[in-house]
């Protein structure tokens, strides 16, 4: 049965009372770590000032800041290269054809996502999974960038997990005015309250609407048009549960990273989840030590009920007046205790440190913290430590995220005529894998290129004592394993075949050259035992 503008929000609607509670949690996480993105549970007009009234140090925002653009730099850097793509089919690695192409596929796939607004959305994609815990990101078509992106504000998302607790149905809040509704949808698709109110002169009214992208019931799989393609995504009215668009599309076009995923729920957990105790902990110490300072440096004042003939003037070159029977100098004097404003910023510098480490600041800024005395190998095993920590979020973050992302931009850029034709030998077997270059990525794949190491190095020594355990290594594969874990090019690597045909033609010449030596050697000792039979003569 198809799927109705009332079925669709009666369904955001019980989807909408599961995430109540999150609503709430992500107001309070906003108020501390991202006070610039759009208010959860409160209502706030644009440009009015940002609300840090909990906040009484900044290192909440800062951290935030840091932990998303770490993760962007370090996983989708701008400036170099992070993808690395290759056939499944591994008998392909040899077809220089089929190398060549994914070698055009990868430079085009950077050319796209440069020239678009990609970089520009990632930094704030990040920041919302690593504050609130999820963040959406909806991608589609573009006539100008091939491929336009948009970061969808974790208030207005609403998700649907499936039995692998992958999303696969969003409802998308949207609010737009009555002269962007019927720009959009037109004067005959939209309510007779938003016709008549667009009459009277009101275009600024606002009105809100569903946007609903999930799978397709009921649709005839012969058939290429948007109404029968494997997702839908329908416009709803909320005034009177019409449908005013439908669109559809072959890949759902949004993505979904949760930092952390925990089973049968929809929404993920962040670091600044576990960050905040500490964060209002902090802020609290913060308010407490600048009242303490504040008390120091203008302290109150005891003064006997006689003395001065109030209000005092404390202000510079002033006139107070007093009672003649007092000593002013003596009577009066600073009252109270002022705290300890040292012990105060002591508390303060622990907690912005477990805070920062919380939102994985030390990962990002790792070299601020590594003694200067260590080698760099070393210093690169540290940093590469660290990243390790974060391999759950990046990984969620490569295969919920980024390869969807590269899978649209390559069908996109083949459809519109941006690559060359697949290769022959591709046609029956077109299917590839994506591998990620960056740093974050590497680092997660440190560990299986330190096994490999450690196990030639083990086998190394051994074989000094018995060089027959050599035998059983494959040099070939070992290449290809090193190759695969670090995503160098493959463009630098020979083939099995071109290296064979390099050993055969070796093989051949250090043969010509131990006949050549034989031959040498033959004719040194020939001319030897004639030089001695000649002297045997002589004699």
């Amino acid at each position: 049965m198809a799927r109705t503008g009332s079925s669709v929000i009666k369904e955001k609607d019980n989807v909408k009372n599961e995430r109540n509670n999150f609503g709430t949690y992500w107001q309070i996480l906003h108020d501390y770590f991202y006070v610039d993105s759009s208010n959860i549970t409160t209502a706030r007009s644009a440009g009015e000032e940002l609300d840090f009234f909990n906040l009484y140090d900044n290192t909440t925002l800062d951290s935030a800041d840091i932990l998303a653009s770490g993760m962007t730099n370090y996983l989708t850097p701008y400036t170099s290269k992070w993808i690395s793509l290759r056939p499944i089919n591994q008998q392909l690695l040899r077809d220089k054809e089929v190398m060549a192409w994914m070698q055009a596929a990868e430079e085009e796939v950077s050319y796209i996502l440069a020239n678009s607004n990609f970089y520009t959305n990632m930094p704030s994609f990040f920041k919302s999974s690593g504050v609130y815990g999820t963040s959406v990101l909806m991608f589609e078509d573009d006539a100008d960038s091939i491929i336009r992106f948009h970061n969808i504000p974790v208030r207005d998302i609403y998700i649907v997990d499936d039995h692998r607790g992958k999303p696969f149905k969003y409802f998308i809040d949207v609010e737009y005015t009555a002269e962007q509704a019927i720009t959009r949808f037109g004067m005959d698709k939209v309510s007779q309250d938003l016709r008549d109110t667009y009459n009277r002169g009101e275009v600024s009214k606002k009105y809100k609407f569903i946007y609903y992208v999930g799978p397709r019931e009921n649709r005839d799989i012969r058939k290429k048009d948007k109404a029968n393609m494997p997702i839908e995504a329908l416009w709803i009215d909320t005034v009177n549960g019409n449908i005013l668009s439908e669109e559809g599309y072959e890949t759902m076009p949004m993505v979904a990273h949760r930092f952390e995923k925990r089973p049968f729920i929809s929404y993920g957990y962040s670091p600044a989840m576990k960050a905040l105790p500490m964060a209002r902990m902090l802020n609290t110490i913060a308010e407490t030590t600048l009242r303490a300072a504040m008390k120091a440096t203008d302290p109150p004042l005891a003064m006997p009920n006689n003395a001065f003939i109030a209000p005092l003037n404390y202000n510079p070159r002033a006139i107070n007046y007093y009672n003649s029977g007092i000593k002013p100098g003596e009577d009066i004097a600073p009252i109270g205790n002022y705290g300890n404003v040292q012990v105060g910023m002591a508390e303060i510098e622990y907690y912005t440190k477990q805070v920062r480490a919380t939102m994985y600041n030390d990962v990002f800024v790792a070299f601020d913290q590594l003694t200067q005395r260590m080698t760099v190998p070393e210093v690169m095993e540290r940093v590469n430590e660290k990243m390790t920590l974060l391999g759950p979020a990046v990984g969620r973050a490569m295969s919920d995220v980024l390869i969807p992302i590269v899978d649209k931009t390559i069908a996109t850029a083949y459809k519109a005529g941006r690559l060359p034709k697949l290769p022959d030998s591709m046609m029956n077997d077109p299917r590839y894998e994506v591998a990620f270059t960056s740093k974050l990525a590497q680092a997660q794949k440190q560990a299986s290129l330190n096994n490999l190491t450690t196990a030639m190095g083990i086998v190394g020594q051994m074989a000094e004592l018995k060089p027959e355990m050599l035998d059983r290594i494959n040099g070939d594969g070992a290449i290809d394993d090193i190759w695969a874990i670090t995503a160098a090019p493959a463009g630098s690597l020979n083939s099995v075949d071109d290296a064979n045909k390099v050993r055969e033609q070796r093989a051949i010449t250090q043969e010509e050259d131990r006949k050549l030596m034989a031959a040498q050697e033959g004719a040194a000792v020939g001319e030897t035992v004639s030089r001695a039979n000649k002297n045997n003569r002589e004699q």
